[in-house]
C-alpha cells in the first residue's frame, strides 16, 4: 500500500511535472559540476520512464525545457571526452556511458510522447506544434548515440537505426519533415528540421568504417550541422544524382544503391552539392582563410582541418565513382601478403622490382621485363635496342629484403582482395591509402588501394583492397615549362635519351584498363605535383618522353591518379 501510494504521489515530486518543477529543480543542482549535473538529470530521466505516468502537455513542456537547460553540462562532458584521447581507461569508460544513457533515456522519454500522438493528447492545445521538435530532437539524440559507438569502432545498433527510419518516416506523413527551427533556441547552431537530423545521422553513418580518429568524427559531425542542409532525399530515384540510398523498413544505415533498391520503402540521395562544398572550403583553407571564418569551429587548427578536408572529398568522390559498380565475385582464400604505404616507400620498391626483373637472364627469365612492358606500352612492340640491351646485361645479386608487415588475405577476386589486420599494428590505415601488396618474395609488388574498413574485434580490421595494376613502373618525373603541345600517337614516339632530370620526384606508371577494355597510359603522383595545364618529363630508367596530363581518374588524401598523353 505504501508503494502504491508513493507511485501516486511520485509524479507530483517530479521534476517533470510541469515546468516551473523542472525549472526550479533544475535551479537547484545548477552550481554542480557538469558530471553531477547530467548524472541527476539520467536519474530523473529514468525514474520517469519507470513510473510510466500518462504523458501530458505539462510534462512534455517541462522535458523540453529540462533538455535545453541541460545542453550546457552535456556539451562540456562531450568536449572533455573528445579532446583528452589518451585519458584514463575507467574515465574514458565513465564519460562514454554517462552520455550514451543520457542520450538514451532522452530519446526514450521523447519517444513516450511520440507513441501518444494519436490519442486525445494530439489535441491537446500547442502539442502539434511541439511535434516537429520532438521528433528533430529524438533524432538528434539517436544520431549522438551511434556517433559515440562510432568512436569506438563499433556499428550502431539496429534498434537506433529502426527507430530513426520511424521518426523521419513519421515527420514526412506529418508534412513538417523540411520545417526549419532552431533544435535549441537562444544557442548559436542556426535552424535544422527533421530531415537534416536525420541526413546528418546517414551521412555520419558513411564516415564510420573510416578509421578516423574520435576529433576527426566530431569535426565532421560539427560540420554536417550545416552541410546537411547540401542534401535532399528523394522518394524517386535518379540514376544520374543519386549514389547512396536507405531502406526505411530495415534496421540499418545507408547501402550502396542495388537493381533492386526501389518501391517506396527507399529514400535516395545524392554528393554532388556536399562535394562542391567541400573541395570550396578546402580551396579557401588553403587560401590562408581562418577555419573559424568558414565555420569550421573555432578549436580547429588549418593543417588538420585540409587533411581531413582532403580525405573527405577523396573518400566522398570515391563514393560518387563507384555508386553503381558492382562488386566481382569472392573466392575465399588464405594467403599472406606483405603491404606497405606511402608513394616514396612504394616506389623505391617497385624500381627495386623493375631492376631485379629485368637484369634476369633472357633465357631463365620468368617474370615480366619492364623495359618490354614500357617498349608495349609505348610503341606496340619491342625495341630492337631493348632486346640486345637485356642480352647483354649480366644477372645482378640482391641483398636480403627487408621485412614488412604481413596481413592475412580471407578472399580474393578478379579486381582485389579482402584482408584480416591488427589495428594496433596498421594504425595508418584509411579508406583511400595507396597500398604495395606482394603475395611472396618471389613475386613483384603490385599498387593497390584501400576501399572499405569493418571492424571486427577490438583489434581486428577487415580491408577492401583493389589492385590498381600488377605491373607498375617507377618514374622520375619534372615539370617542362612548355605552353604549347601537339598529341602524337603512341607508336611514332622517339626516344628522348638517357639524361638525369634535374630533382626529380618519384611517381608510378600503371598500364590500366579503362571502362569498356581500352587500354590507359596512367600515372600517379603526390598531389601537390599534379598541374593539368603543364607538360612533364617521364624518365623510366633509360628512357624519358614527353607527356601531358589529361583526366583525373582519383584522387587520394596526398595522390592524384591520372591519364596521360605523349607530346611532342
Amino acid at each position: 500500500m505504501r508503494e502504491f501510494l508513493s507511485s501516486l504521489l511520485s509524479r507530483d515530486k517530479s521534476p517533470l511535472a510541469s515546468s516551473k518543477a523542472a525549472l526550479a529543480w533544475y535551479r537547484r543542482i545548477e552550481m554542480l559540476d557538469p558530471q553531477t549535473q547530467l548524472g541527476k538529470v539520467i536519474e530523473v530521466l529514468g525514474r520517469y520512464l519507470e513510473l510510466a505516468p500518462r504523458p501530458d502537455f505539462e510534462s512534455l513542456q517541462a522535458l523540453v525545457l529540462l533538455d535545453g537547460a541541460v545542453q550546457t553540462p552535456l556539451e562540456a562532458i562531450c568536449y572533455q571526452y573528445v579532446s583528452n584521447p589518451r585519458m584514463a581507461k575507467d574515465m574514458e569508460q565513465r564519460l562514454w556511458h554517462d552520455i550514451v544513457a543520457f542520450s538514451q533515456r532522452m530519446a526514450d522519454c521523447y519517444q513516450r510522447f511520440i507513441e501518444h500522438e494519436g490519442d486525445e493528447l494530439y489535441r491537446t492545445a500547442g502539442y502539434t506544434e511541439q511535434m516537429p521538435l520532438v521528433l528533430a530532437r529524438s533524432l538528434h539524440y539517436i544520431a549522438i548515440q551511434a556517433k559515440w559507438h562510432y568512436f569506438r569502432f563499433e556499428k550502431a545498433p539496429g534498434k537506433l537505426w529502426t527507430l530513426a527510419h520511424r521518426f523521419y518516416r513519421l515527420s514526412e506523413v506529418e508534412g513538417f519533415d523540411c520545417n526549419p527551427f532552431p533544435l535549441y533556441p537562444g544557442r548559436d547552431r542556426g535552424v535544422s528540421s527533421c530531415a537534416d537530423e536525420y541526413i546528418q545521422l546517414l551521412m555520419l553513418a558513411t564516415l564510420s568504417a573510416n578509421n578516423l580518429s574520435v576529433r576527426q568524427l566530431d569535426w565532421v559531425d560539427q560540420w554536417l550541422d550545416n552541410w546537411s542542409k547540401l542534401i535532399q532525399l528523394n522518394r524517386r530515384h535518379q540514376e544520374e544524382r543519386d549514389h547512396f540510398c536507405v531502406n526505411l523498413q530495415e534496421a540499418q544505415g545507408p547501402q550502396k544503391i542495388q537493381a533492386d533498391s526501389t518501391g517506396e520503402p527507399f529514400r535516395y540521395w545524392g554528393l554532388f552539392d556536399l562535394l562542391h562544398q567541400v573541395q570550396e572550403t578546402a580551396k579557401r583553407l588553403e587560401a590562408g582563410v581562418a577555419p573559424a571564418e568558414l565555420g569550421l569551429g573555432a578549436d580547429c587548427r588549418a593543417p588538420s582541418c585540409l587533411e581531413l578536408l582532403k580525405h573527405l572529398d577523396m573518400f566522398w568522390s570515391m563514393s560518387i565513382r563507384n555508386a553503381q559498380i558492382q562488386r566481382s565475385q569472392r573466392r575465399d582464400v588464405r594467403k599472406a601478403a606483405q603491404v606497405l604505404h606511402g608513394l616514396d616507400v612504394i616506389c623505391q620498391q617497385v624500381r627495386a622490382d623493375n631492376e631485379k626483373f629485368s637484369r634476369q637472364p633472357v633465357e631463365t627469365r620468368t617474370q615480366v621485363d619492364y623495359d618490354e612492358l614500357m617498349d608495349m606500352r609505348l610503341y606496340g612492340f619491342v625495341s630492337s635496342r631493348t632486346r640486345s640491351k637485356l642480352q647483354q646485361v649480366p644477372p645482378s645479386t640482391h641483398s636480403r629484403a627487408p621485412e614488412y608487415p604481413t596481413w592475412l588475405i580471407e578472399n580474393e577476386s578478379e579486381g582485389g582482395f579482402g584482408a584480416l589486420l591488427r589495428y594496433s599494428e596498421n594504425e595508418w590505415i584509411r579508406p583511400g591509402v595507396l597500398l604495395g601488396m606482394r603475395l611472396g618474395d618471389a613475386q613483384n609488388w603490385h599498387v593497390g588501394v584501400v576501399r572499405r574498413l569493418v571492424r571486427r574485434g577490438a583489434d581486428e580490421v577487415a580491408a577492401g583492397i583493389q589492385v590498381l595494376s600488377s605491373t607498375p613502373v617507377a618514374v622520375h618525373i619534372q615539370q617542362v615549362q612548355e605552353s604549347a603541345r601537339t598529341k602524337v600517337p603512341l607508336a611514332e614516339f622517339l626516344d628522348g635519351g638517357s639524361a638525369e632530370l634535374p630533382s626529380p620526384k618519384l611517381a608510378l606508371y600503371l598500364p590500366y584498363k579503362g571502362q569498356g577494355g581500352a587500354n590507359l597510359n596512367t600515372l600517379i603522383l603526390y598531389g601537390a605535383d599534379y598541374a593539368s595545364d603543364r607538360l612533364y618529363r617521364v624518365q623510366a630508367r633509360e628512357r624519358g618522353f614527353t607527356v601531358g596530363l589529361e583526366s583525373v581518374l582519383e584522387k587520394g588524401v596526398d595522390w592524384t591518379w591520372v591519364t596521360l598523353q605523349v607530346v611532342k
